[in-house]
């Protein structure tokens, strides 16, 4: 519709906003959400406060009430992503308890169906020239790491063989996505268990 964007929420889910509409204060949760879903759609030269209070349909008054300045937002909307994209599987796979590979193929599962990738790439490209984000993109890539880096050592692998494993599981399970946008997700799911399959091979 003319004037209105589809935002994700933070559940993950579709939500259609009228962009001239100010009826009502965003919480901090969904004004992160909707300025992740602008910077993936229109790139970070709308993160300004003044496209991004015009992108969302709100005040400047809104952005203050949330964020101290631009630099809090920032910080705040990188951090925001590492928890929806990376915190959140680390906790509903839990303590790791069960079966290694089935719990591999349960992350597969879980980033697909969650499109949890899905702002990796544009959130890389910002950290090449903003420190903060720069910052979050390592403790993503170290939290990721160490997660599937413990389920592929409990398999046994140790050495160049879990490293190379663990860091291939997660190159995959993160860029499959974003290089294949409009793969049939059952069809991705089958190529990544393909995947896995190939990293656990005796």
């Amino acid at each position: 519709m003319p004037g209105n964007t589809l935002f994700y929420t933070p559940q993950g889910h579709m939500q259609n906003v009228d962009r001239k509409s100010k009826s009502r204060r965003l919480t901090r949760e969904e004004f992160l959400a909707r300025a992740l879903e602008v910077l993936s759609q229109e790139g970070e030269s709308e993160l300004r406060i003044d496209r991004l209070v015009a992108a969302l349909g709100v005040t400047k008054g809104s952005f203050y009430w949330h964020f101290e300045n631009r630099a809090d937002f920032v910080r705040s909307l990188a951090r925001y992503w590492e928890r929806w994209s990376t915190d959140r599987a680390v906790e509903e796979l839990g303590d790791l308890e069960g079966e290694p590979k089935r719990l591999l193929l349960e992350l597969h599962e879980l980033v697909t169906r969650e499109d949890l990738a899905r702002y990796d790439l544009v959130m890389r490209s910002w950290a090449t020239h903003e420190p903060e984000v720069a910052h979050i993109v390592e403790s993503v890539d170290r939290t990721r790491l160490d997660f599937v880096g413990r389920l592929f050592r409990r398999l046994g692998y140790r050495g160049d063989d879990l490293d190379i494993r663990t860091r291939l599981f997660v190159v995959s399970s993160s860029m499959w996505s974003v290089i294949n946008r409009n793969e049939d997700k059952d069809l991705r799911l089958k190529r990544l268990a393909a995947v896995l399959d190939i990293l656990t091979h005796p």
